[in-house]
């Protein structure tokens, strides 16, 4: 691994291959990545208060890779540190010794029991962290105060940025703490504590940029050690993903493209339509649309490209099995079968907004449909979507609000088959019961209920 000084805080230029400066360790195109909200501080700070302990999780884990199909998938634990999320940043050299479980002698054994366990129902586990934020009641207070690595103002004076759980957060100096060789330490002691080099991913929450004007540093000085820090990440072998895209500019500045092709995968996805057509999902892809950052319309353009579900507020549901059942139907399906798929072209009319792909498929803005060889495999909320990402020649369809569907499979599917084999398909997976449907004039015909979905395969 080359020396962490050389290190380039440039730009990458993404434009020129349309691929990542690195090959990234996962393929996010076709995975599930969420996060599991695990703990926070109480009010007084004097205790954690416990969302999910390290056996919740897993039951979590275990029902996403039932709703999934087995898809892969990375959680992220959020609050296993100190009292919980938010807690005591910049350190991260203790685990949240509430969310242990009884049979442990420390959390870290839980979370290694949970790492392990995690493996068998396909997803890779890893933690949320923060490297902007500082609290004055964190063990490293002092030592950022006194080695100048909290971004200060014009006169010096500590600058101060938002307040979480009742504290005030100063954020960290990106150059200073690069450059004095600080960030090196404190990401070089998470993955001794943490198995991430062999996770291969992290997600770093408010990665935002701040200048430094105390210490001589611009918003430009910021970016360049931001990248630097990322680059450092994928030397030791571990993705970063984040919440934005991070262009770090007021609303009325030019937008600057700081981190395409150093960052997988975004919580809160803020492309403009040209970005959709000129970075591939391969370069980067993301989650719910944000109106963050963005520029020139602000529609959903997640409904013409697809998005990551957002499934961490839903776990916390009482009838969380079923909300997030939907959630995956009505994201997740669409997110890999469009990910797999090249991206061609947009037309603007005054009533649609088209979005054309490879393997003739199309999707409209406004009316919600989604084609391929112009048969219709999407309308609003009921679809038909190909899931070859599971296996060969098989598809779900879902409705959300049921009723009788009929569908061309011979022109969505690509099959001259004369039936398919239908299983029908829950919050806990498929059902071991197979029937058959029979194919006329290339379509098939079915009655769904409300919020059911079905996978059929072709024979």
């Amino acid at each position: 691994m080359r020396d962490w000084k050389e290190i380039t805080g440039d730009e990458y230029n993404w434009r020129v291959t349309k691929e990542p400066e690195r090959p990234y360790i996962h393929d996010y195109t076709k995975a599930i990545t969420y996060k599991i909200y695990m703990a926070e501080p109480n009010v007084e700070h004097t205790a954690s208060k416990v969302i999910f302990n390290y056996e919740d999780a897993l039951k979590i884990i275990k029902e996403m890779d039932a709703i999934s199909l087995g898809a892969p998938k990375i959680a992220y634990l959020v609050g296993w540190q100190y009292l919980g999320h938010d807690s005591k940043y910049p350190a991260w050299h203790e685990f949240n010794e509430a969310l242990k479980r009884d049979c442990d002698a420390c959390a870290k054994d839980s979370y290694m029991w949970l790492y392990e366990e995690a493996k068998k129902y396909n997803t890779t586990l890893s933690v949320h962290i923060n490297m902007f934020d500082a609290y004055e009641n964190s063990p490293l207070w002092q030592t950022y105060v006194d080695n100048g690595l909290i971004a200060t103002l014009e006169d010096g004076t500590l600058m101060k940025v938002g307040i979480w759980n009742g504290q005030q957060a100063y954020p960290v100096s990106y150059p200073m703490e690069w450059r004095s060789g600080f960030a090196k330490k404190r990401i070089d002691e998470l993955c001794e504590l943490l198995p991430l080099r062999q996770a291969g991913t992290v997600h770093i929450d408010a990665l935002h940029c701040k200048e430094d004007l105390g210490h001589g540093y611009t918003i430009d000085d910021a970016r360049a050690s931001r990248r630097q820090i990322l680059r450092y990440w994928r030397d030791l072998g571990v993705d970063v993903t984040s919440e934005f895209l991070y262009y770090d500019t007021p609303s009325w500045a030019p937008r600057k493209e700081s981190t395409v092709g150093l960052l997988p995968l975004c919580y809160h996805f803020s492309q403009n339509l040209e970005d959709y057509i000129s970075r591939p999902a391969s370069l980067v892809c993301g989650g719910n649309t944000t109106y963050r950052f963005k520029e020139g319309l602000t529609e959903r353009f997640d409904v013409l490209f697809g998005c990551q579900g957002d499934y961490e507020p839903m776990f916390n549901c009482t009838n969380r099995k079923e909300v997030v059942f939907n959630a995956f139907c009505n994201t997740n399906l669409r997110f890999f079968y469009l990910n797999s798929l090249n991206r061609l072209s947009v037309s603007i009319t005054d009533d649609a907004i088209t979005a054309y792909f490879s393997d003739n498929v199309t999707t409209e803005l406004y009316s919600h449909t989604m084609t391929r060889n112009s048969a219709v495999m999407q309308n609003g909320n009921d679809m038909l979507i190909p899931t070859e990402w599971y296996q060969k020649g098989t598809a779900v369809a879902y409705s959300a609000n049921g009723g009788e569907f009929e569908y061309d499979i011979k022109r969505i599917l690509d099959t001259d088959a004369q039936s398919v084999e239908v299983r029908k398909y829950s919050e806990c997976g498929l059902s071991d019961e197979v029937s058959v449907i029979e194919v006329v004039d290339g379509k098939i015909r079915f009655k769904l209920d409300k919020a059911s979905a079905i996978l059929i395969k072709t024979i």
